[in-house]
Formats: C-alpha cells, sequence, structure tokens
C-alpha cells in the first residue's frame, strides 16, 4: 500500500519537524517506512497509516542507513514536506561511498546530480 502524494506534502520528522523518505517495500516492516536520514531513525507505516510518533521511532545501523539512502538515490523513495526542505543526498551518498571504496553498487553522476534523488523539486520563493 502506497501512501497518498497529498498526505506525503503534510507530513514531517516529530523530532526535528523536517522532511522524510518514504520508502515503500516488501523487505521493510509493515507497508514500508518513513526514515530520517538526518537522525538516522525509521517510523514504520502500518496499514497505510504513518506511525510518526517520536517514541515509536526505531534507529537504524550504519548499513541499514547506507541501504535506505542507496535506494533512495535509485529512485525508491518519494520525499516529504517538500517547501521544508531538500536533503543533500548526494553528499551522504558521496560519504558512505568515500568510507566503502569496494562497494559494488556504484552511482554515477547523474544519479548524483542534484543531491535530491527521490524527492520533487521545491518551490523557489524567490520567483514567486
Amino acid at each position: 500500500m502506497s501512501l497518498d502524494p497529498l498526505l506525503l506534502d503534510l507530513l514531517a520528522c516529530p523530532i526535528d519537524k523536517q522532511a522524510l523518505l518514504y520508502l515503500p517495500g516488501d523487505d521493510l516492516p509493515g507497508d514500508g517506512v518513513l526514515y530520517n536520514p538526518r537522525l538516522r531513525r525509521s517510523y514504520q507505516v502500518t496499514d497505510g497509516i504513518p506511525v510518526l510518533l517520536a517514541d515509536q521511532g526505531s534507529p537504524v545501523t550504519d548499513e541499514q542507513h547506507a541501504s535506505l539512502l542507496r535506494r533512495a538515490a535509485a529512485g525508491e523513495a518519494d520525499g516529504t514536506a517538500t517547501a521544508t526542505l531538500r536533503i543533500p543526498l548526494r553528499d551522504l551518498l558521496r560519504d558512505l561511498l568515500s568510507e566503502d571504496p569496494l562497494s559494488d553498487d556504484p552511482l554515477d553522476d547523474d544519479t548524483l546530480s542534484d543531491g535530491t534523488a527521490g524527492l520533487p523539486a521545491a518551490e523557489d520563493s524567490a520567483s514567486a
């Protein structure tokens, strides 16, 4: 079950009030997770309902963090609160790949070009 895009635009992390990445999938708990890469916390989506309670968030391991960021860079994630933040995935992934030079999951510059893989473009307030 996927989350409604209108709902995604309203959701934010209950701790830092910033954008999250929504990663649906059979290999994730429930109907997927909402992930905060800044705090490395994930929140389950159960029966299409995001459980965004601070005490219900789960910390993720370094391996889980790397996996979630790779999936986001591959376009498997949708962003939330797009007007609030554009997540610099390019920087996070470059740091991750620099720690693991033997990674068999190379990312090309096109994937990392704007650093917001999986996120819609944010509105530019200067052009309004």
